[in-house]
């Protein structure tokens, strides 16, 4: 899904991920992010494509105590969610 970010925004995300213990860069375009303190903790595939910027995957997570981690417990739906959810975290910079 396509995220309408401004300029702004895709150069904050980009020094977010680059800082974060989190976030891993795959490839030139593509990063893997694990966001755990906002209100819905989510794992995003992040693809930088020219001026743009794709949730190829996007899920949210969901603590087990039994067995003492993080895993996925469905999909999130929607760009805005994500963007809300990217926003909650401070990765969209002010």
């Amino acid at each position: 899904m396509k995220l309408n970010l401004t300029q702004e925004e895709k150069k904050a995300l980009l020094a977010y991920l680059e800082a974060g213990e989190d976030c891993e860069k795959l490839s030139e375009k593509e990063w893997v992010m694990d966001l755990y303190q906002g209100e819905k903790p989510i794992s995003l595939d992040l693809v930088f494509n020219g001026k743009s910027v794709f949730a190829d995957g996007a899920e949210y997570l969901k603590y087990d105590e039994e067995m003492d981690g993080w895993y996925i417990a469905g999909p999130v739906e929607t760009a805005e969610e994500v963007l809300d959810l990217l926003r909650q975290a401070g990765a969209l910079g002010k």
